[in-house]
């Protein structure tokens, strides 16, 4: 199950992960990563953002360094979460602008993980961090890893590091144990250090396994301003199996995050300034002194049953004799200030005149934030 995360909690986490980003040893960011990611991941030099030259893992450190401690923090609400998941069902591919960001370089911490992880031994990511990157925005990915999987990761990495290699080759020629029977601890240990042999030989083991955060980092999504092909975009053509499920999932949150900092923009969202307890502020002097320790709290408004925005109806000469319950839906808005639409969320109300009776009888229910 899910540790739930308050508002007040995230300015501790940033801290904490500010601290990781900054420690040179194998717990630091800067090991984990080349543990786990490597200089030349698979087909990172495929995309416009690295290239052969680049060590992958060590620009993405360095990058993360950088931004976290400057990051601005924002908690979403679940009410908030639960909009968002609904509203990215119906958001078409969007040219994303930088002043449709909620902040330049931020981190947001959701209620809930708001797409569920189908296949990986992680829960559902629950933490977006962004800032400046080669061809626009990075964004990075946050999700809490599996306890059966760090529990045997820690394991590992107190093996010297010959050892961990040796039981890993002695692993890998073995089959792999039935899906009707699982492994025991002894093979489950062995079949994960076959499966992180290249990981073994390039860097050593991080003791904890996981970020002392708690968080892992999984995965970067380059956004580009001027081209938004790819994100989201049709990343499932030709995939089947766990494959596919996973990619619908990573799809489906891409747009999840982007309707969140859409409906960030609007009059239906209200903001609240929240500051870390002091216990709280205390541990994050010894981390991290210089992280500011205010988190903005992002909830919904109140819910209206009339539009806030009358003007799709107002100008029309037809008469109607009823009223009728109109869905969510997003509307492109025109922006004369940059020459191009831009998606409104439109919430469920009533239309038609306020005399006239509701199509399909006169019950109705509403639902109160």
């Amino acid at each position: 199950m899910p540790i739930s995360v308050t508002a007040r909690d995230v300015p501790e986490i940033r801290a904490r992960m500010t601290a990781w980003t900054r420690d040179p040893g194998p717990d630091g960011a800067a090991n984990w990563l080349q543990f786990f990611l490597g200089p030349q991941p698979d087909h990172a030099t495929e995309s416009r953002v690295f290239d052969r030259a680049d060590d992958v893992a060590a620009t993405i450190a360095g990058t993360l360094a950088a931004q976290l401690p400057v990051a601005e923090l924002f908690y979403v609400s679940s009410d908030m979460t639960e909009l968002a998941r609904h509203a990215a069902t119906t958001l078409t591919d969007y040219r994303l602008h930088p002043e449709d960001l909620p902040a330049p370089v931020g981190m947001m911490v959701y209620a809930e993980p708001p797409v569920a992880n189908p296949v990986d031994h992680h829960d559902g990511v629950s933490i977006v961090s962004w800032g400046p990157g080669r061809g626009g925005l990075w964004v990075h990915r946050w999700q809490r890893p599996s306890s059966d999987v760090a529990r045997l990761g820690r394991v590992l990495a107190a093996l010297p590091r010959d050892e961990a290699i040796r039981r890993g080759e002695r692993a890998a020629t073995r089959p792999e144990p039935h899906p009707d029977a699982p492994p025991t601890t002894e093979e489950g240990f062995d079949f994960l250090a076959s499966g992180l042999l290249p990981n073994l030989r390039r860097a050593p083991a991080p003791p904890s396994f996981t970020p002392p955060h708690g968080y892992d980092w999984s995965g970067l999504t380059p956004m580009e301003y001027t081209d938004m092909e790819g994100w989201p975009g049709d990343i499932t053509t030709g995939l089947d199996g766990d494959d596919l499920r996973m990619a619908e999932a990573s799809l489906n949150l891409e747009r999840t995050i982007l309707a969140t900092w859409l409906l960030m923009g609007q009059t239906i969202v209200r903001s609240e300034d929240l500051t870390a307890p002091r216990a709280a502020r205390r541990r994050m002097s010894r981390e991290a002194p210089d992280v500011d320790p205010g988190v903005r709290y992002i909830d919904l408004r109140r819910a209206r049953t009339e539009p806030s925005d009358r003007s799709d109806t107002t100008t029309s000469t037809r008469e109607y004799r009823h009223r009728w319950v109109v869905r969510g839906h997003w509307r492109n808005q025109w922006y004369a200030s940059r020459n191009d639409h831009r998606p409104i969320w439109i919430e469920p109300h009533l239309a038609g005149p306020e005399d006239a009776p509701l199509l399909g009888g006169d019950r109705v229910n509403v639902l109160r934030r």
